[in-house]
């Protein structure tokens, strides 16, 4: 059994003892405390989850790890792959092949191999920063919660005993085991074609910055290495 296999049998269990861990929380309360406050005046943070939404939540973190992508994102992303995936530069091979490797470093993306021979490289996906990896992880979930027919309910956390939406959105990021690869093919002398691909990437606008990023980041090293040749 994979590594991935074992989690997601292990899912439902797990998240089936938080709710028992809640209700036993909720239970000690009661054992110990006498002047239990009345719901009207209850603090949220205190509020047992509406179990109806807590369901709704395991089914839904089960979904993100068994199924992370949609349909209809895959059909964006091909589209996307196809506009802006692809692009051709007039340089040598290697000139291209050392430009893209500069490039990666300064995003801040990790090589984790590369062959000059067959032109391929494969690193870690670029860090768009704390605040818009944040962002477009909040925008995902929400889109995938809605094309998936949940309540917007299962976005927001009810208390302190429910379970928490930002794991899902974690999940998004972290069960794929996302990555970038860059494909180099010689068209002549003087002319390199890249592929640029993005694995494990299901969010179209994430994907989309992520081009933006990278290419512009790969234009502005051409243009240094073109002033320095001259």
């Amino acid at each position: 059994m994979t590594l991935r296999e074992s989690v997601l049998e292990a899912c439902p269990v797990l998240l089936l003892s938080l709710a028992a861990l809640s209700l036993n929380a909720c239970g000690a309360y009661s054992a110990f405390n006498t002047s239990r406050p009345s719901m009207a005046g209850a603090s949220p943070v205190g509020r047992m989850p509406d179990m109806n939404t807590l369901q709704a939540k395991q089914q839904l973190m089960q979904d993100l790890m068994s199924n992370p992508d949609l349909p209809a994102w895959h059909d964006e992303r091909q589209k996307l792959t196809m506009a802006v995936g692809d692009r051709v530069f007039d340089k040598s091979f290697d000139e291209v092949f050392d430009g893209m490797i500069v490039a990666l470093a300064t995003l801040g993306s990790r090589v984790n191999n590369m062959d000059r021979g067959s032109g391929y490289i494969t690193g870690s996906i670029p860090d768009l920063g704390p605040e818009r990896n944040e962002e477009l992880q909040r925008e995902s979930l929400a889109e995938y919660v809605k094309i998936k027919g949940y309540p917007e309910s299962v976005l927001h956390r009810q208390g302190a005993y429910d379970i928490d939406p930002t794991l899902g959105r974690n999940m998004m990021t972290r069960m794929g085991g996302s990555g970038l690869t860059l494909t180099m093919v010689h068209q002549s002398a003087h002319q390199t074609k890249v592929k640029l691909r993005f694995d494990n990437v299901y969010y179209p606008k994430t994907n989309q910055e992520l081009y933006r990023y990278v290419w512009v980041a790969v234009d502005k090293q051409m243009f240094l290495d073109k002033a320095l040749d001259h």
